[in-house]
């Protein structure tokens, strides 16, 4: 049986980044974590065509990485996460929801997860 072919995607390749996005939200297993906020880091990086905002220069030609950001930070405040690979998930699937997005990587960092470690990191990869 063969497989249908994607359509070629349209040329792009470019990525915005959000760079170390800090919220507070519950993000642990163990019933001490699950009673306070506590600091969580983010990286989002957004593939999309750029082309088009840095021909034009104008705000309304680019992707609203404003709008990204605080849906991100919505997500992780609302949610009660026991791992951080569901919060990145989660943050992925806010990301992608956003037409001109195709891809995004999502790294969801949690500082002092472990006592001799500054942090625990768990970084995806998702697609349209």
């Amino acid at each position: 049986m063969n497989k249908p072919k994607k359509a070629p995607r349209p040329p792009g390749g470019d990525w915005i980044h959000l760079r170390r996005v800090e919220t507070q939200c519950v993000l642990g297993m163990y019933p001490p974590e699950r009673t306070k906020n506590r600091p969580v880091w983010m990286d989002i990086s957004l593939e999309c065509n750029t082309r088009k905002a840095a021909k034009s220069d104008r705000l309304e030609d680019t992707l609203d990485y404003e709008s990204i950001e605080a849906e991100a930070v919505a997500v992780a405040k609302k949610g009660k996460f026991r791992l951080v690979e569901a919060l990145a998930e989660s943050v992925a699937a806010v990301c992608l929801k956003h037409p001109q997005v195709r891809t995004v990587r999502v790294t969801v960092d949690k500082p002092k997860a472990l006592p001799l470690t500054q942090s625990v990191a768990v970084e995806i990869v998702r697609q349209k």
